[in-house]
């Protein structure tokens, strides 16, 4: 208790039983966000991970728009770490066939921005080539209503996503270890919460 206000901290996070896959759902209810404690608390090694879990009780069951308006109140910091760990589970899950196919799909243009504000240009080239790809097909200025439908000619591009697929998975850049080594020295930008 600082000044008689309960805020969140590590040891709070971690005693609390986790609830929905890595959610920690009854922490993010009873705290509404990362305090600066918590914010300074966190071990390093865990920053990326954590920060993911906060944004994915932030936008709950959301979908395309309703998501992105929830995502853009955030930090950047925040906002983009959890865009790029989302980039790549869908890409380790199933390749960028699922990436664009699931509903994060919809970020694409975000996640750019994000795989650019961490500095993994690697990983941005290869999406903006997959990108690339689609606009041969579709009208980018209806990117987000054909994603929203699932309308987007991902089909059409297997061969071409599967050869980037293979390039994702060699793994050129260390990401986990790039975000967190920038969020470890820039934790003041992770509080949502007084």
């Amino acid at each position: 208790m600082i000044f008689g206000k309960d805020t969140g901290n590590w040891k709070k996070y971690e005693a609390l039983k986790k609830d929905e896959y890595s959610v920690n759902e009854k922490y993010w209810k009873k705290y509404k966000g990362i305090s600066k404690e918590l914010a300074q608390e966190i071990p390093a090694e865990k920053l990326y991970e954590i920060v993911d879990n906060y944004v994915c009780w932030i936008v709950g069951n959301s979908y395309d728009a309703e998501m992105d308006a929830k995502l853009q109140k955030l930090p950047a910091a925040i906002k983009y770490a959890y865009l790029v760990y989302t980039y790549e589970c869908e890409i380790n899950n199933g390749g960028f066939d699922q990436f664009y196919f699931n509903s994060i799909g919809y970020e694409v243009f975000e996640i750019q921005k994000g795989l650019e504000f961490f500095g993994l240009k690697k990983n941005k080239i290869l999406l903006d080539k997959s990108l690339e790809l689609l606009k041969q097909k579709i009208d980018v200025s209806k990117y987000h209503e054909l994603a929203s439908k699932r309308e987007l000619p991902t089909e059409d591009f297997e061969n071409e996503f599967h050869e980037l697929d293979s390039q994702f998975y060699d793994y050129p850049e260390k990401i986990e270890d790039i975000i967190n080594e920038y969020l470890d020295k820039h934790r003041e930008d992770l509080v949502t919460a007084e």
